[in-house]
């Protein structure tokens, strides 16, 4: 689940509503105190007021209340909401169609107003849609009496033929019917039905000190070990198993001892029981980090380190949970992380965000070229101030200005000089997409695509990146034969418009563009390699097909299939393109593509 959109007022810089659009890599840019943490820290507060609480310099004007408006969306959030609501609404009674009226084009919207200085807010709504005449709101969580005294006002009439005729759902059928040209509105409700513990946990990173203790780091890393715990304690046979046998017997033991003693008092008692209650997910309290470099005689608390050291090992942190997919649900917020780190260590930890994006949020502040170029332009968000702060976003009508506002803003420039031994440049999506390309090159082909000093590949993160805008118009007077292959995104339906950036790109002077036809390289893993890399039944996965959500497939399938300790990667996993044969991936990999990287590389 992610942010998609922010509505803040009264709220530090803030004195009228202002609106900002989010993606799940978001960059905020902006000169210095144009009120670009403003964002980070509404987020914070509406996620965690308790860490993140209302202070008096929080309220813009303290005689008015801080309002934050929030929309969330996920690809599951019909499922989500029926976690929560299924306790109002039977769903036999229409409880599918009540989960409707609370979401707004995908997405749930959820208000939090604070009307003084607290670790909660005074009040918080979720928004419902429902009819503006007041007898027929609410339909859903309505009795039978007063749905038939509803029916009996207005004389509505249900049909004698046909089941379910003095059902709720069938009776609230025929009232909507009635009313279907009735007047419809958005209403704000209190949540009685706890929508928020839907939301996302947050985490923040501040600007000048680092990873802290107080950045959750502690708290993370002992999940990290509950994981293991867990894990170890759901399996036989294991050195926690082995432990907690022993601690049974000598209960067992002391149990007798007990009953001996006890007998004298109650000459009936037979037995003495005590079982223990083994937890070892609170085996562990927290965790200290400590360093120990060449020439140290000892480990260092980070603590006692400079603020560049624990940046590095930031960018180590998110590196690793990237790698390990751990974190789900989860919005990151981090200020400048372009501080103190040498340009490599940023490029290390843009990929790691990058890769971290996937299943959580990532929302930055940032002066660097660096993070806001490689940022989906509907992900940045510039911050301006005049009078109080203000927040644009692209629009269909502005992205070319609003990206020559951004470029002119932190002066980002095309990222390659070309060289005069590049005769090709292949633009993919990511450097895992250039990756694969180049393993289907060398095992079907028996060419190369990296590692050829003819051609230059660049990854451009799907083409919609300020970086890439700059980069595809850089090179298109280059006079070298211009490669695009991106994915089809079928599964999210959007094969039209990825179609359509082909044909963009095969205008262009020397353009060639192929759209793959499976949905990405995901669904181009191969259940047999799957299954060898994993030690799984053969037969556990099938043959994706080309508009499967593959992700959401196989995490299904760990699911009903208790795989948990498999630890399988669904994203970009190597491991099974790798395992892949020649004559499995000629078994799903279209000839049209193998002819596309031909064309490439000979």
């Amino acid at each position: 689940m992610y942010i998609s959109k922010i509505a803040i007022t009264n709220y530090r810089g803030i004195k009228e509503q202002r609106i900002i659009h989010l993606e799940q890599l978001s960059s905020i840019v902006g000169k210095n105190d144009a009120g670009k943490t403003i964002v980070l820290f509404s987020v914070a507060t509406f996620l965690d007021i308790r860490s993140f609480p209302i202070t008096f310099s929080d309220f813009n004007d303290i005689d008015q209340s801080i309002v934050l408006e929030f929309d969330f969306k996920d690809e599951n959030i019909s499922e989500l909401l029926m976690s929560k609501l299924k306790s109002k609404v039977k769903k036999a009674d229409g409880l599918d169609e009540y989960i409707k009226s609370f979401i707004f084009d995908g997405a749930i919207k959820y208000k939090r107003e604070a009307v003084k200085v607290d670790k909660k807010f005074s009040s918080e709504y979720v928004l419902m849609e429902d009819f503006e005449q007041e007898d027929l709101r609410g339909l859903y969580l309505k009795t039978d009496e007063e749905l038939n005294a509803l029916l009996e006002t207005y004389g509505i009439e249900i049909p004698v033929k046909g089941k379910g005729r003095n059902s709720k759902i069938e009776k609230i059928k025929y009232i909507r019917e009635r009313f279907s040209e009735a007047e419809r509105a958005s209403f704000w409700i209190e949540d009685d039905a706890k929508i928020s513990s839907l939301f996302p946990a947050v985490e923040m990173f501040k600007a000048d000190y680092g990873l802290e203790a107080d950045t959750k780091f502690k708290t993370n890393s002992v999940s990290e070990i509950q994981d293991y715990f867990d894990k170890e304690a759901g399996e036989e046979n294991t050195k926690l198993k082995k432990v907690e046998s022993e601690i049974i017997e000598e209960m067992k033991k002391e149990a007798e001892s007990v009953k001996i003693y006890m007998k004298d008092y109650a000459s009936a008692l037979r037995a003495v029981q005590i079982i223990p209650v083994v937890n070892w997910k609170d085996a562990i309290k927290g965790v200290d980090v400590s360093f120990q470099f060449d020439g140290d005689e000892k480990f260092i608390p980070m603590s006692h380190k400079g603020t560049g050291y624990r940046r590095l090992f930031m960018v180590a942190r998110f590196r690793y949970l990237a790698e390990k997919s751990k974190g789900n649900n989860i919005i990151y917020l981090i200020e400048e992380p372009e501080t103190f780190l040498h340009p490599t260590a940023q490029l290390d930890l843009l990929n790691a965000f990058k890769d971290l994006s996937n299943d959580n949020q990532i929302i930055i502040t940032t002066h660097s070229p660096v993070f806001a170029g490689a940022t989906s332009v509907n992900g940045v968000v510039l911050c301006k101030k005049d009078i109080q702060s203000n927040y644009s976003n692209a629009s269909k009508e502005n992205d070319t200005e609003f990206l020559m506002s951004i470029v002119e803003e932190l002066g980002i420039k095309p990222s390659y000089n070309l060289r005069d031994h590049h005769e090709k440049i292949v633009f993919v999506e990511s450097s895992n997409d250039a990756k694969f390309y180049h393993l289907l090159c060398d095992k079907l082909i028996g060419s190369k695509l990296l590692q050829n000093n003819k051609i230059l590949v660049l990854p451009f993160g799907g083409g919609e990146d300020i970086e890439s805008f700059l980069n595809i118009d850089y090179f298109d007077s280059s006079n070298r034969g211009l490669y695009l292959i991106i994915d089809s995104d079928k599964k999210e339906n959007k094969q039209d418009k990825q179609n359509q950036r082909a044909e963009i790109f095969r205008a262009k002077s020397n353009g060639n563009a192929y759209v793959i036809s499976k949905s990405c390289i995901e669904n181009y893993y191969h259940p047999r390699a799957f299954e060898r890399v994993y030690e799984l039944e053969e037969n556990t996965f099938d043959f994706f097909t080309e508009d499967e959500n593959v992700r959401i497939t196989i995490k299904h399938i760990i699911e009903e299939k208790t795989l948990k300790n498999k630890n399988i990667k669904e994203k970009n996993n190597f491991r099974i393109f790798n395992e892949t044969t020649k004559v499995e991936f000629e078994e799903i990999v279209e000839q049209e593509l193998i002819d596309f990287l031909k064309e490439i590389t000979y």
